[in-house]
């Protein structure tokens, strides 16, 4: 996660992990003393130097805005779901309702933003109580949950919540009983099927 939140404090992610990180700092306190911590540091480091270079926003009117669920510098949309936190809604334009989603897994529906250049960013919708099939991953895979909450042998996530999973990670993320679990996934490469349902994939097609 600190990887995330560094690199979001430097300008120096993707535009989706971006709005996941901007909408996890909407959505949660938890990180936001660690990044104007960042914030300040490059502010200092800013100081130093020549006034030559063109200086960035001050650090307290952007983090004001991000944290009052507005987007500095441009005009607010309307609003168009109250799940979805204003980054991410701006990816969209719609309800989650609205959204075309398709078969992920059983239980899952997938809504896919973009994929390209290694990266590949999607709204995922599991139903109560439903386990993902056992998967690890390719790269780093950032999952912010939107709605609702999931567990895996590493812990729960509610609404807010970021979970950060990288190759060495391989779970069953399994959905809450109460409700339907709705997450903003932004993921480095496809899941790889580790399970029961992997094996047998791997003897059919000689992966």
């Amino acid at each position: 996660m600190e990887r995330l939140l560094d690199g979001y404090a430097r300008g120096a992610l993707d535009p989706y992990s971006h709005a996941l990180v901007e909408a996890h700092l909407i959505l949660s306190p938890e990180n936001r003393d660690y990044v104007r911590n960042i914030e300040a540091t490059i502010g200092e480091e800013l100081e130093a130097v020549p006034s030559t270079r063109p200086q960035r926003a001050a650090r307290d009117q952007v983090l004001a805005a991000i944290y009052a669920g507005g987007w500095y510098g441009r005009p607010r949309p309307p609003k168009i779901d109250p799940d979805l936190p204003e980054p991410l809604a701006r990816l969209v334009g719609a309800p989650l309702s609205d959204l075309k989603w398709r078969f992920a897994a059983p239980g899952a529906r997938e809504h896919r933003v973009f994929e390209g250049g290694g990266i590949s960013a999607s709204f995922i919708q599991v139903k109560p109580s439903r386990r993902l099939p056992q998967h690890t991953h390719c790269g780093i895979e950032a999952t912010l949950v939107i709605k609702g909450a999931f567990s895996d042998h590493l812990g729960r996530y509610r609404r807010g919540d970021v979970a950060v999973a990288d190759p060495s990670v391989d779970h069953s993320p399994i959905a809450d009983p109460d409700g339907p679990c709705v997450c903003f996934v932004v993921a480095e490469g496809p899941p790889r099927l580790t399970g029961p349902l992997g094996r047998l994939l791997q003897r059919v097609f000689g992966g």
